[in-house]
């Protein structure tokens, strides 16, 4: 029987279409079990750290109220949560509450259930998106959770959030393989520890998708990549970015030429009807 997290709920549901593009808040979602939630980009592989895989890409949950505290000094305060590129955001329990789920199963409104694997530490990357100095340090422990989905459904704002009795199971744990640097406070870390972090698997289907996101705020240090090469990442990733541009252009320009054609031909033809039954008609001479 599981039991409820005092009063908790869904607050409000995020996704992102693909790596670096902005978050959007929606009111409902379709989780899918074992991909994610439809649309979002850890679902479709398009995800800035797909690379390196593991079951707690496939959705994250963050606490409201532990998270507010927290950057309610970054930024001046500009920073909200839905920054943060969590998918859920839940009110009424803590991050703590979230960060002794792990290993447990929660279950989130009438249907889903998803498996908490691991703590969601905050990323450089987003700290330069933001452009919030000192971000991930004041969220470090606040920053949620990721979670395997193990049962899909439809969730949506204000569903109720249960953890479920006597789910936790440590065997089921799977957070791909994390080095103990990695859960380690940046400013706590040894230089051996940054530097075993900062190595890229270059080669590896997806990594470089994490070297652009990091070249493209300035982060490239952070993953290896040294400055030339960031410069020409920011490049490649500039000229395609104006190639896609260019080919939408175009695209929607060949679809106006189309409407316009098919209202033309539609006119022409409406003409010529008429036409053929005036000289059709009796009284024609």
């Amino acid at each position: 029987r599981a039991r409820s997290l005092g009063m908790a709920k869904v607050h409000s549901i995020h996704v992102s279409d693909a790596s670096m593009r902005p978050m959007r808040s929606i009111e409902s979602a379709r989780l899918i079990a074992g991909k994610g939630i439809e649309g979002d980009r850890y679902a479709t592989g398009e995800g800035t750290y797909v690379a390196f895989q593991e079951p707690g890409r496939q959705l994250t949950l963050i606490s409201k109220e532990s998270a507010e505290a927290h950057l309610a000094g970054v930024a001046r305060g500009q920073v909200t949560v839905g920054n943060l590129r969590r998918n859920v955001v839940v009110s009424g329990m803590s991050a703590r509450d979230l960060e002794d789920a792990i290993g447990c199963v929660l279950m989130l409104g009438d249907a889903c259930r998803v498996r908490v694997h691991r703590l969601c530490v905050p990323c450089l990357y987003n700290e330069k998106l933001n452009q919030a100095p000192g971000l991930m340090e004041a969220v470090w422990s606040e920053a949620g959770v990721n979670c395997e989905i193990l049962a899909g459904g439809s969730l949506k704002v204000d569903d109720v959030v249960k953890l479920e009795s006597g789910s936790f199971d440590a065997s089921s744990i799977d957070d791909g393989g994390k080095k103990a640097a990695f859960y380690k406070r940046p400013s706590l870390r040894t230089e051996d520890e940054i530097e075993s972090l900062r190595t890229l698997p270059m080669g590896k289907p997806g990594v470089d998708r994490i070297a652009e996101a990091y070249a493209t705020v300035g982060a490239n240090d952070a993953v290896g990549i040294d400055d030339d090469a960031a410069h020409a990442i920011r490049t490649k990733a500039e000229l395609r970015a104006v190639t896609s541009a260019t080919k939408l252009r175009r695209r929607e320009a060949w679809k106006a030429q189309l409407i316009l054609w098919a209202i033309l031909i539609v006119v022409v033809s409406g003409v010529y009807t008429i036409c053929v039954r005036a000289i059709s008609s009796p009284g024609f001479n």
